[in-house]
């Protein structure tokens, strides 16, 4: 594989994860070709809402309960796509190519 650059077009190629883990411990280039962050966030809040959503139009306030039983879902839709979203952006992290010559990034 060669670099796609018009300019470079070097065999020189590596996966950026493994150049990641080539460098010293103490470069700075470390943090610039980092993987990205896992999502953070818990579906603990979703489901609690959602529970007490039941619960609470079980019990009589049904108008809160459906409140809370929508504000649950809702969260809990947020939190699965920031998760697809920072899984799908940590695949083409691992699938990413850089060109040891002009340090062009490319995901084939």
């Amino acid at each position: 594989m060669n670099c796609p650059s018009p300019r470079c077009g070097s065999s020189n190629v590596q996966l950026l994860s493994h150049y990641r883990d080539s460098l010293p411990p103490g470069s700075k280039l470390r943090d610039t070709y980092a993987e990205p962050a896992a999502a953070e966030g818990s579906y603990l809040l979703a489901v609690g809402l959602v529970i007490l959503g039941i619960v609470a139009a079980a019990s009589g306030t049904v108008l809160a309960g459906l409140a809370a039983i929508a504000a649950g879902l809702g969260w809990g839709a947020v939190i699965h796509r920031r998760v697809e979203d920072a899984d799908r952006a940590r695949a083409a992290w691992g699938n990413r190519r850089i060109c040891l010559a002009c340090t062009e990034q490319w995901t084939p």
